[in-house]
């Protein structure tokens, strides 16, 4: 059977994480029609996942009714879907819901934390890493919870070890020799251990042992508790700063990763145009920030991208150069919405003088030249929340720093000579084609 790398990164030959390619096999005709996925055991296998959980995906993704038969390992798909297609929507569940946020390996488990969030756990680099709740999976996922990692050894494994005698008592594995058997010398052993224990000095009845007992005396136990006190304040790892003053540098920072990177990117925003793109996407994995997440692509706009940009010569070169870093984060039409949101908030609530039509439109041209928003999505951002085309694009999202509607109007309005030149490219492409 054909085999394929976990993950879609096909370059690596000697990649040690495989799974079988997907086969398809449609059946029946007309309204009857079904894809039926042969091996979606083996493929579920690989990936360590129920094979109903990629097979529900594909239902979700399509739109179509899925049929799950597990006593009879039959996984279906109404209508008919070609292999490849398949294998690009498995190619998606695996990044969502199988690659470790962190270092991007399979190796990982499912896991349901207290509040009912779905949890990456990653073996390889230990990671926990969250699930995108947004995805109709996540409701099918819930009500069928994974079956949690067996441990390794434990009380269940000792018991089987031993073996019940036939009065029903419990014996262990390796039984002791018979008395008199000729392979046998317990008893000459035995004689030789209690000889030697028998030379060995025992203790003086006489001896006092009270040394041994613990003083419960009021002052003893003041005197231990400002010992304890001192070894905690040793403990803690205080820096005095080149101010004589006295620093807690080392806490641990328990706060949002988005939230460390916004103050992080602020403390360098001296450096401006000259922090380097590679420093500011390390800094996301250090924080453990996915791929997957649209919420980076907020702070990254609003800690990047500042009044500079006026110039029009400043907004062409703050994108460009920054255009490897968004394509990280921008992996689907929802990331291209983020990015666009973002922008509203920039022009018209954290720098309102930007929000010049001029400007507005340099910003979009550019994000458009550059390949971060696709043309369809520009045309129905532009179109507005009202038009059905956003809401059957785009998912819905409760983002409580959404911008105002009457100002994600007026930003629409001032972009209008964008979203005419868009028109006419357009048409003037259709033309060409003709």
């Amino acid at each position: 059977m054909e085999t394929l790398n976990i993950g879609g990164n096909e370059k690596d030959r000697f990649y040690r994480y495989k799974m079988p390619k997907l086969i398809s096999k449609i059946e029946g005709k007309g309204n009857g029609i079904k894809t039926v996925i042969p091996n979606m055991s083996d493929i579920a296998r690989s990936l360590g996942r129920p094979p109903t959980y990629p097979t529900k995906f594909f239902g979700c993704e399509l739109g179509a009714q899925v049929k799950c038969d597990e006593k009879n390992d039959r996984y279906i798909v109404n209508g008919a879907h070609e292999a490849a297609k398949l294998q690009e929507f498995l190619d998606v569940f695996i990044k969502k819901f199988v690659l470790c946020g962190g270092c991007h390996n399979p190796e990982t488990d499912l896991i349901i934390s207290k509040n009912q969030k779905i949890i990456r756990d990653c073996k390889a680099c230990g990671q926990r890493t969250d699930i995108d709740m947004r995805h109709k999976l996540v409701t099918f996922i819930l009500k069928n919870p994974p079956t949690p990692p067996k441990g390794k050894g434990g009380k269940k494994d000792k018991k089987a070890a031993s073996k019940k005698n036939g009065n029903g008592e419990l014996e262990s594995p390796t039984t002791p020799k018979e008395e008199g058997s000729e392979e046998g010398s317990e008893d000459e052993l035995t004689r030789t251990i209690n000889a030697a224990a028998a030379e060995l000095p025992t203790a003086d009845p006489n001896q006092d042992d009270d040394d041994w007992a613990v003083d419960t005396s009021p002052e003893a136990v003041r005197d231990r508790i400002k010992d304890l006190e001192k070894g905690v304040k040793a403990a803690l790892v205080i820096k005095d700063n080149e101010d004589g003053e006295v620093g807690d540098d080392e806490t641990p920072d328990d706060r949002d990763p988005h939230e460390q990177l916004a103050d992080w990117l602020e403390k360098n925003k001296n450096l401006g145009s000259k922090l380097e793109t590679k420093e500011i996407y390390k800094k996301t994995k250090e924080l453990g920030i996915p791929k997957e997440s649209n919420k980076v692509l907020r702070v990254l706009v609003l800690g990047l991208f500042d009044e500079s940009f006026r110039k029009d010569t400043v907004i062409t070169k703050q994108i460009h150069k920054r255009t490897k870093l968004f394509q990280k984060f921008i992996l689907n039409p929802d990331d291209q919405r983020y990015l666009l949101e973002a922008t509203e908030y920039l022009v018209g609530v954290k720098h309102k003088e930007l929000s010049e039509s001029k400007i507005i439109c340099k910003i979009l041209m550019e994000y458009y030249q550059n390949e971060l928003v696709e043309e369809d999505v520009l045309q129905i951002w532009l179109e507005g929340k009202e038009s059905p085309k956003y809401k059957k694009l785009f998912k819905e999202t409760a983002d409580g720093d959404s911008v105002d509607p009457q100002i994600s109007r007026d930003i629409r309005n001032k972009a209008k000579p964008f979203a005419k030149w868009l028109k006419e490219a357009e048409e003037d492409d259709d033309d060409d084609d003709e």
